[in-house]
């Protein structure tokens, strides 16, 4: 029965991506080494342009995730709540919040291809054609 349980645990923690810090990626060609957290905040609220020459594009996880709830919390400082208040406000002046991608794979497959883009993801799912900007230790 132990077995059976331990087995259960660590097929849901593989699933939901638990493995270690979340990690903020872009793509291996942006000159960009390191960001902030103050940075990441002011760009994932889309208050401010990025690296290298091209726009932020910072993704999401959808609501929730559990990457994302900490990400909102230790991150951009806000809940649920507070983050769909400031993003209609946001929309009023014409500004969208960033897209959410459904898994940890599209975010990466999305920051590989667009220069620019940043997520976040588990450490457990770092490639060789990311670059990690930011660790958030959990």
């Amino acid at each position: 029965m132990v077995l059976v349980l331990g087995l259960l645990l660590a097929l849901w923690v593989s699933c939901i991506g638990w493995g270690g810090d979340i990690v903020f990626v872009v793509s291996k060609d942006v000159k960009v080494e390191k960001l902030s957290r103050r940075d990441l905040r002011k760009i994932f609220l889309k208050e401010k342009e990025f690296m290298d020459g091209y726009s932020a594009i910072p993704v999401n996880l959808p609501p929730n995730n559990p990457l994302r709830v900490e990400v909102q919390k230790k991150i951009l400082n806000m809940d649920e709540e507070e983050l769909q208040l400031f993003w209609n406000r946001k929309y009023l002046n014409g500004i969208d919040p960033p897209p959410v991608f459904a898994s940890q794979e599209a975010v990466k497959a999305f920051v590989k291809k667009i220069k620019g883009a940043i997520g976040y993801i588990d450490e457990s799912q770092l490639d060789e054609d990311l670059k990690v900007v930011f660790r958030l230790k959990r």
